[in-house]
Formats: C-alpha cells, sequence, structure tokens
C-alpha cells in the first residue's frame, strides 16, 4: 500500500522503518524546522532498528529512501495518510491536507487526543465531511524511542490496538483497509473511545507530575516503570474511575486503564500497579527532560482536560482529575484549561432529555 507519514519523531521513525519492511511503499516527510530527523536520513542513507520489527530479527537497518522533502508529494502519493506527531501540532499538518489530499484518502491519527474528531469537525465546517476518511487509535501501536542519530528501538508492538472513524458509518471500510498493515487494529465503538483509551492521559500525565522534583533536580534520568510506587498507582486508580463515569456517556462498558494496558499488552493482571511493573517494554526509560515535556504539555490539554470539560457538561464529579490539572497549571505556570482542546471546541452539546452526547 501506499503510505504517507507525516512527523518524523520516534513514532514517525518506526512506522516508517517498520511499514518499508512489511514491503509497503512508503513516504516519511516532516515540516520545516522539524525536519532534523528527516536530514539525518538523508545524511546516513539508512535507519538502524533495534528492539523488534513486525517481520525481522533486530538489529536491522532499513534504506532511507522512504523520506521525502515535500510534505504536498507524500500526501498526493498516499493511499493512507497517517499524522504521527503531538496533537499540539496537528494543525499545520491539517492544514496541508485540506489544501493537498485526495478525495477518499483515508486520514489517521495514532494517538487519540481526540484528533479525529477535532479534524471531522473542522471538515463539517468547510461543508468537505465527505472529503476524507477520518479516524484514530487509542494509541501508537509502538512503544518506541529514539536512541541515536537515524536509529530507533522500538521496545514493543502492542498486540490489540483499538480504531475507529469519526463518522462510524466508515470506521468498517477503513479498518479493512488499515488491516493490510496494521491486523492489530479492531473496532472501537466510536472515536469518543479511542481518546477515552489514550492511557496517555493518565499513565504519563501522573508519573510525571508525582515525579516532579526529581525530573526537575536531576531529568532525563533512568528509571523503570516510570517509577511507579503503589502510591503512584493508587492516585492513577482514583483518577481513572473518574474517566470511566464520564465514558459510559459516550460508549459502552468502557474498561478501567488497567483494563486497557491488559489489552495492548496481552496481560491478566488485577490491579494497575502490578500491571505496569509487568509491561517490559517499561524496563529501561529515561524520565522527561523536564516539565514542559509532552507528558504534561500535551496529555493534559489535548487528552485530561477534554474529559474533564466533558464531565463538567454532564454534571459528573471530577475532582480528583481536576485537581491533577491544577497541579500541571501551577507547575508550569499555564492555564491548560484553556489551551487545546474541550468539550465546547469538540463541539459537544447535551439533548438535556436523556444526556446523551452529540458532537456538532
Amino acid at each position: 500500500m501506499r503510505i504517507g507519514i507525516l512527523g518524523a519523531g520516534h513514532g514517525g521513525l518506526a512506522a516508517a522503518a517498520d511499514l518499508t519492511l512489511l514491503g509497503h511503499d512508503v513516504r516519511l516527510a516532516a515540516i520545516k524546522g522539524h525536519d532534523k530527523n528527516i536530514r539525518l536520513l538523508q545524511a546516513f542513507g539508512k535507519i538502524r532498528v533495534d528492539g523488534f520489527t513486525s517481520t525481522v530479527t533486530c538489529p536491522v537497518d532499513v534504506n532511507a529512501d522512504f523520506v521525502c522533502e515535500s510534505i504536498e508529494d507524500t500526501i498526493k502519493f498516499a493511499e493512507i495518510v497517517m499524522i504521527i506527531v503531538p496533537a499540539f501540532a496537528q494543525d499545520v499538518y491539517n492544514d496541508y491536507i485540506l489544501q493537498h489530499g485526495q478525495k477518499g484518502q483515508i486520514i489517521t491519527y495514532p494517538c487519540g487526543g481526540f484528533s479525529a474528531l477535532n479534524f471531522y469537525n473542522r471538515l463539517k465546517e468547510l461543508g468537505r465531511e465527505n472529503d476524507f476518511i477520518v479516524g484514530e487509535t487509542a494509541s501508537l501501536i509502538y512503544t518506541t524511542k529514539i536512541i541515536n542519530p537515524a536509529n530507533v528501538l522500538i521496545k514493543s508492538i502492542k498486540q490489540k490496538v483499538q480504531f475507529a472513524c469519526a463518522d462510524e458509518s466508515k470506521t468498517d471500510y477503513a479498518l479493512e483497509v488499515l488491516n493490510k498493515i496494521y491486523p492489530q487494529y479492531y473496532k472501537a465503538q466510536n472515536a469518543w473511545q479511542t481518546s477515552f483509551n489514550n492511557p496517555s492521559s493518565i499513565l504519563h500525565t501522573i508519573t510525571t507530575l508525582m515525579n516532579t522534583s526529581r525530573i526537575e533536580l536531576f531529568g532525563p534520568y533512568k528509571n523503570s516503570f516510570y517509577d511507579i510506587t503503589p502510591a503512584v498507582a493508587r492516585t492513577m486508580e482514583e483518577v481513572d474511575k473518574e474517566r470511566v463515569e464520564i465514558a459510559k456517556y459516550f460508549y459502552s462498558n468502557p474498561l478501567t486503564l488497567n483494563g486497557i494496558m491488559c489489552s495492548l499488552y496481552g496481560l491478566d493482571t488485577d490491579n494497575l500497579y502490578d500491571t505496569i511493573k509487568s509491561i517490559k517494554a517499561y524496563k529501561i526509560q529515561h524520565s522527561p527532560n523536564n516539565m514542559q515535556h509532552r507528558y504534561v504539555s500535551e496529555d493534559i490539554p489535548y487528552s485530561l482536560v477534554p474529559i474533564a470539560t466533558l464531565g463538567h457538561k454532564l454534571g459528573l464529579k471530577t475532582t480528583n482529575m481536576d485537581s491533577i490539572i491544577n497541579l500541571a497549571c501551577m507547575c508550569n505556570n499555564e492555564n491548560y484549561w484553556e489551551i487545546g482542546r474541550n468539550a465546547d471546541s469538540l463541539g459537544y452539546h447535551i439533548n438535556n432529555n436523556d444526556k446523551s452526547s452529540v458532537a456538532v
């Protein structure tokens, strides 16, 4: 398949290398100012992959012919366009899609963050909602990190990853196509579920905020399993209870964070602390380098704030979730309630008869 990947960070490099090894025709591009890794790949002429791939034993060198300097050409070439950048960097790529995308293309965001709903609502405002098939997964399929120039480590490839389109009627078709490259994708009930089920909103935010002192003194420091302790896990579980209660208004039978993590990594543990400690890909890690890291600057305003504001609209208790958001605001002297996405920007309103959710 012809696959265009926009964004040359950890996930973009991992996907480009792995999908090339799978035999797909891949193009990788990034905007000016964020194309350092593009230049490195051009200089090396290859990318080295350590850890895992979908097909071959690592380490393996992959020819970097997939690098493309033109975002426009990458988009026009592709049947599937994957936008693998943090949520706060998506708008510029969305603009390129609007200008150069081809009708009928599948546009995917492998990161949750209410990304599919955000772009689909913009398409609707422009009267172009039928131009593209817009979907997202609940999580990036790769647990990955760039460890050296032109060298990416894929620590694991997740076993099951939810997918849905913003227009639910198009999910089956999109999955039929996407399963040709990622058979691990399976159908979520809707694009609300994929974003609610993005584990980063709780896993990244709380483990980072509860290690603020150590990060600011020593970061980025080597750690294991997100420095999880029983108390950190209990805090995550209390916030997760509120997330689950809000999620019930958007789809049926929402999983706990522990259930989500077990599904992603093929585990069968009954509490979050034991689950995190059982994920081999988390054994060797490095902390964020500072508190402006995307674990806070993305996952708070683009995942946790939208969930909390949806709860506020529904009149639900979000005391613990609000505390985490407010703590992040104080740490970074930012108002994350006003940055990024929220219930209003996602076009959400309530049907007063049954409190069901409606995306405008």
